[in-house]
């Protein structure tokens, strides 16, 4: 059992706990000599320099706990210089449960340590953290994943599978302790790179009164599949701080879900749901069943796509929205606006092509389609293809152009009854792939070389 050397003073008495139902292990390899100064209290460091061991069963009562990390004083300064990688791994199996509680005192004001009372997966230069939740639960008010400790960027994993829990307890609303701070960080720091996967039916990652943000600075990553839920009770944050942030989030496979409720979901887009520049790049992909249930906000930086379902009214100022899944149908189970930016759409067939459909109004302003021919196919004169459909239409000064054909391809788009329906009024004639343009060539090639001869 490790504890704090009396000669640091305690803030509060213990209170963070590890209860776990069943032994596991909690290995380490490896460690990198940096300096390192963490002024935490009652929380789990997995990776950051240093190497160790250690077997819990029971009930154990901790102040502070290193997977991965050379000492239990929370003023760690570095040590000597030794070979190898900073890598900490904690399993979390079948009968397993892990609580971090909160130190009074140490999470709200006046102090505002948002690294207290977390679970922290990578944290400081070159080190790698992964967290293992295969079918145990763990409890902790915030969860880091890919943590840049002054400014000394870190990899972060964590594994959420065979019906395992992850519950981030932190209230993120102006009552909270930590008001507008995220409940979960993936990718927080610059430079960062954090990933979380939650895959299979029963496997969660929660939090319920918290919000959820990705690539404040760095590189996030969420996974939902196979079933796995991502439930949040507030905003979902993708790529909204800084130009350095990339986010990309996908929901795939039937019963998968991100769950954002009556919550905003920001794409790509400031805080601020405007123009501002202040954000980076993300991705929203809800595929073969998943779905996504929010209110999206879809910025110059944010791409929303794939063949899935999204509960909830869609913005977008001036992203790019590209349905299908090579090609397939968007869905969105509620009113679709959109000023400025693009909507791309595939076609690959008669009867295969992208569909982006809404139940609600559709409102288009200074938007672009972009029509996409692909996998060689060119139209008939007369074809037509029903590409979006709303309860109602309002178009302003959308502009259309088209990709994979010939020039020389004519082309109207109409609106009738809520369906807007892109018809050849000329066959369309496949710009050739660069492959058969290579053979054209060499075939063209041999027999000049041929009448040569």
């Amino acid at each position: 059992m490790m504890s704090l050397p009396s000669r640091v003073p305690r803030l509060m008495p213990r209170m963070a706990s590890i209860v776990l139902a069943a032994a596991i292990a909690l290995p380490a390899t490896g460690a990198l000599a940096l300096p390192t100064v963490v002024n935490e209290f009652n929380s789990l460091y997995v990776g950051v320099d240093g190497v160790g061991a250690a077997s819990v069963s029971g009930t154990a009562t901790y102040d502070f706990v290193g997977i991965g990390v050379r000492s239990t004083d929370p003023q760690l300064t570095g040590h000597a210089p030794f070979a190898g990688n900073p890598v900490g791994t904690l399993e979390v199996g079948v009968g397993a449960t892990l609580n971090l509680n909160y130190l009074p005192g140490t999470i709200g004001a006046p102090v505002f340590r948002p690294l207290d009372n977390s679970v922290v997966v990578g944290n400081s230069l070159g080190t790698t953290g992964t967290l293992n939740v295969s079918g145990g639960v763990v409890s902790a008010p915030m969860l880091f994943v890919g943590q840049a400790d002054g400014l000394r960027p870190s990899t972060g994993t964590v594994n959420i599978t065979g019906g395992g829990q992850f519950n981030a307890t932190l209230d993120s609303s102006a009552t909270g302790p930590l008001p507008g701070f995220p409940a979960i960080s993936i990718g927080r720091g610059l430079g960062s790179v954090g990933t979380i996967n939650v895959s299979g039916a029963g496997s969660r990652l929660d939090a319920s009164v918290g919000m959820m943000s990705l690539a404040r600075e760095g590189n996030g990553t969420l996974n939902v599949q196979a079933g796995g839920v991502v439930a949040v009770g507030n905003t979902v944050f993708l790529s909204t701080i800084s130009s350095a942030g990339s986010a990309t989030v996908r929901v795939d496979g039937s019963g998968s879900m991100l769950d954002a409720g009556s919550h905003d979901i920001l794409v790509g887009i400031a805080n601020s749901k405007t123009n501002d520049p202040n954000h980076g790049t993300a991705v929203l992909d809800v595929r073969n069943g998943g779905e996504v249930k929010g209110t999206v906000y879809v910025g110059s930086g944010g791409t929303l796509t794939g063949n899935g379902l999204i509960t909830g009214n869609v913005t977008n100022l001036g992203g790019t929205v590209k349905p299908g899944n090579s090609p397939g149908t968007l869905h969105v189970a509620g009113d679709y606006s959109q000023d400025g930016g693009l909507i791309v759409i595939e076609i690959a067939g008669p009867s295969a092509f992208d569909i982006l459909d809404v139940t609600g109004a559709v409102m288009l302003d200074n938007v672009l389609i972009r029509f996409v021919f692909t996998g060689g196919f060119g139209p008939s004169a007369g074809a037509a293809f029903d590409f979006l459909k709303g309860a109602s239409l309002s178009l302003d000064d959308v502009s259309y152009e088209v990709e994979g054909l010939m020039a020389g391809f004519s082309y109207g788009v109409s609106d009738l009854n809520g369906v807007l329906s892109l018809t050849a009024r000329t066959d369309g004639s496949p710009i050739p792939e660069p492959y058969t343009l290579l053979l054209a060539g060499v075939g063209l090639l041999a027999l000049l070389m041929r009448r040569l001869s």
